[in-house]
C-alpha cells in the first residue's frame, strides 16, 4: 500500500515551514538515488526537527532517504522506495568545540570542509581525508564509514568518534558515547551505526577527538617503470619505523592526470606518494630517508614538495577520479579491500581488466592499508553495461580468491542492476538483519541499499 503523502505533506509543512518541504519536479529528480526520486523532500533545521519528521513519515508509512552533501550516495544498491529525502543541509553547525579537550561536537549536516577551516583556526583537525571532503557532511561520512589515504596512520572512522545522537525510523532519539575517551564499559553503540548507510536511522549529530595541527608537511613521489620496484619500498617502510601519513600507489592514468598536481617532470610509469607530517625535523629526517629509499629502488625520478604544496598534491590524489574526463555518471567507481600483502596485487589486477575490456579509467592504491580503488568509463562506441558487469565480475572474483572483497561505490543504474553493489553476505549477515529488525522493524530507513537488500 502507497503512503498518504497527501496528508504526509502537510504535517511536514507544520513541522518544517511550508518553503522546506517540496514536491517540484527539478527538486526531486536532483534527489533522485540510482534512478528513483523521491515523492517529496524535506528541510529540516534541529534534532527535534528531524525527529518530528522521522516520526510523522512512520505514520505515514514512507520510506526515507537521509541526504547530507551527495558525495557517497552512489554507494549501495538502487534503494527499494524512496518516499521523502530528508535533507540535512540546515544542521550544519558546530555544537562544541573544546579546544582544551582536543574534542568537537558538530551537527551532522556540518561539512568537513568547513570544519576543517575552522579547527585549523586553533591548529587542530580532526583527521580524515575521504574522497569529496570539501562537501562531505560528518553524518555522511559516518553513515558510509569513509576514509582516505592518510588512514595509514590515523585509522578510520571508528578510531576518532567519541558519541553520537541518532534519530530511529520511528522519531525516537538516541544517543551513543559522549565527551571523553572511556566514558562506557559494554558494548561501543557507535560502531552500529558507521557504515550503516543510513539504513539504522539518521545520524543528527556527533562528536570526535582532535589532534593538534602538524608543524609541517612535505611529500615525495617516486615515479617507476614498474609496479614491482614501488611495491617493495612500500615493503622496506613496513617492516621499519618509518612512520608515513600516507602511502599512495598511483597506475599510469592516475599519474598521467596528477602530473600538473604533483609537479612531476614526467607523466609515465607508476608513482608511489608517501606524506610525512610532524615537527620539522622530523619530516626533514624522514624526507631525506624517503628520498634515499626511492631511489635506491631504481625511480625514474623523484620529486619533493613541501608545506602548501604538499597539501595541494594530496588533495589532487585524494579527488584524482575528479579530474577524468567525460561526465561521472557513465563512470563506475568501486573501492577492493584486499590483505595489505596483496595490494600492489590487486592494483595490477584492476589496471589489466580495464587493458582486456578497453576501459578508460585511473587506478590508486593505499600502499599500507590494503585499499585499491579503481574508476572504469567505457571507451567511445563499446556497449557500456554488458563491458563494464563483465569487468567488474572479474575483478570481484579476483579480489574474493585474494581473501577481500569489491564495493561499488558509485555506478549507472544499469550496471547496478546486474552486479550486487556489495557482494555475497557474509557469516554476520544474520546478526546485520536482527539489528535492521530491531531499529527499523517496517523497513523504513533507506530500504533496499545495504547488504543483502537491508
Amino acid at each position: 500500500m502507497r503512503p498518504d503523502l497527501t496528508g504526509l505533506r502537510g504535517r511536514l509543512e507544520t513541522i518544517v515551514g511550508g518553503a522546506r518541504v517540496s514536491a517540484d519536479p527539478v527538486e526531486v529528480v536532483r534527489r533522485a538515488v540510482d534512478g528513483v526520486s523521491p515523492w517529496l523532500t524535506v528541510r529540516p533545521g534541529s534534532r527535534d526537527e528531524v525527529a518530528a519528521v522521522m516520526a510523522a513519515c512512520a505514520e505515514a508509512g514512507a520510506a526515507v532517504v537521509p541526504w547530507g552533501g551527495g558525495t557517497s550516495m552512489g554507494l549501495g544498491n538502487p534503494p527499494a522506495r524512496a518516499d521523502v529525502a530528508v535533507v540535512l543541509e540546515r544542521l550544519n553547525r558546530i555544537v562544541d568545540h573544546d579546544a582544551a579537550n582536543l574534542n568537537v561536537t558538530v551537527e551532522g549536516g556540518a561539512r568537513l570542509g568547513e570544519l576543517e577551516v575552522v579547527l585549523a583556526e586553533r591548529r587542530q583537525h580532526l583527521p580524515l581525508d575521504p574522497p569529496g571532503t570539501r562537501n562531505a557532511t560528518l553524518g555522511g561520512l559516518l553513515a558510509s564509514d569513509g576514509s582516505g589515504p592518510a588512514r595509514l596512520l590515523y585509522g578510520t572512522l571508528r578510531d576518532w568518534v567519541l558519541g553520537m545522537r541518532v534519530t530511529l525510523s520511528d522519531g525516537e532519539q538516541i544517543r551513543c558515547g559522549g565527551k571523553v575517551i572511556k566514558n562506557v564499559s559494554g558494548y561501543d553503540m557507535n560502531k552500529l551505526f558507521i557504515g550503516s548507510l543510513g539504513t539504522l536511522g539518521i545520524i543528527t549529530e556527533a562528536t570526535f577527538k582532535l589532534l593538534p595541527l602538524p608543524a609541517q608537511r612535505a611529500s615525495v613521489i617516486g615515479l617507476f617503470p614498474d609496479l614491482g620496484k614501488a611495491a617493495k619500498i612500500v615493503t622496506k617502510v613496513l617492516d621499519s619505523v618509518l612512520l608515513p601519513e600516507a602511502m599512495e600507489f598511483l597506475d599510469p592514468g592516475a599519474v598521467s592526470l596528477l602530473t600538473p598536481p604533483l609537479g612531476l617532470t614526467a607523466s609515465t610509469g607508476y608513482g608511489l606518494a608517501v606524506a610525512l607530517a610532524g615537527s620539522p625535523e622530523t619530516v626533514g629526517r624522514q624526507v631525506r630517508d624517503f628520498s634515499d629509499l626511492i631511489r635506491e629502488g631504481q625511480a625514474s625520478s623523484t620529486t619533493t614538495l613541501a608545506g602548501a604544496r604538499s597539501i595541494q598534491a594530496w588533495r589532487a590524489i585524494r579527488d584524482v577520479f575528479d579530474l577524468l574526463p567525460g561526465p561521472a555518471a557513465g563512470q563506475v567507481i568501486c573501492k577492493v579491500a584486499v590483505p595489505i600483502s596483496r595490494t600492489a596485487e590487486m592494483l595490477a589486477a584492476a589496471e589489466l581488466l580495464a587493458r582486456q575490456h578497453n576501459l578508460r579509467g585511473a587506478m590508486t592504491a593505499h600502499a599500507g592499508s590494503g585499499v585499491v580503488r579503481a574508476c572504469y568509463s567505457h571507451s567511445e562506441g563499446a556497449p557500456p553495461g554488458e563491458v563494464l558487469v563483465t569487468a567488474l565480475e572479474g575483478l570481484r572474483q579476483v579480489a574474493e580468491a585474494a581473501e577481500g572483497s569489491l564495493v561499488l561505490q558509485a555506478a549507472p543504474p544499469a550496471v547496478k542492476r546486474q552486479v550486487d553493489a556489495w557482494g555475497k553476505p557474509g557469516e554476520g549477515f544474520d546478526v546485520m538483519r536482527r539489528l535492521k529488525s530491531e531499529f527499523d522493524p517496517r523497513g523504513l530507513c533507506n530500504p533496499g541499499r545495504f547488504l543483502g537488500g537491508i
